[in-house]
């Protein structure tokens, strides 16, 4: 029987796939490969449709598209857990900072040589707007880990970058 409060397929998955292209596309080396992972990651949500239950549906998304990028990728897993670290708070929030001082094609740059388990979080939550919660649920991790590795993925940007800052001073 069908269900009409369930969403369309089509037109639910269609407003996410811009994010979905970009998230993959951090997470690949060429934009071939992005479309590649994407293509198979709407194949699986479309086998899966039915066992979505309507609530975060990027965040079900991503989680599909990380899953799939472990497939193709042969990884065995992709999301080793660290210790949960508690936040540390900073002085200023960290896109303020970055954001007065480089260009976008950098910051990206510098996101991409994070390690995989800080690129996720800063991925869905800075550059994708994702809340910890939904994140959450598209890492399969708690809602304080995201927290955690959003604030160490910062951190280690702020660092890189900060090296920058310094290196062009010197004479």
């Amino acid at each position: 029987m069908f269900n009409f409060l369930r969403p369309n397929f089509e037109s639910s998955i269609r407003r996410e796939l811009p994010m979905l292209y970009r998230v993959a596309r951090r997470l690949t080396s060429c934009s071939e490969d992005a479309e590649d992972l994407v293509s198979q990651t709407l194949v699986s949500a479309f086998r899966g449709w039915h066992t979505f239950d309507g609530k975060y549906l990027r965040s079900w998304l991503v989680k599909i598209l990380r899953n799939e990028r472990g497939a193709l990728v042969g990884e065995k897993n992709l999301m080793a857990e660290i210790e949960d670290l508690a936040e540390h708070p900073d002085d200023k929030p960290t896109w303020e900072v970055v954001a007065t001082k480089f260009e976008l094609e950098d910051i990206r740059r510098e996101i991409d040589q994070l390690p995989f388990h800080f690129k996720m979080p800063v991925l869905l939550c800075d550059v994708e707007q994702m809340s910890y919660e939904e994140a959450s649920q598209a890492l399969e991790i708690p809602i304080g880990t995201v927290r955690s590795r959003l604030n160490r993925g910062r951190n280690q940007l702020k660092r890189k970058l900060s090296q920058w800052t310094r290196e062009e001073v010197r004479p």
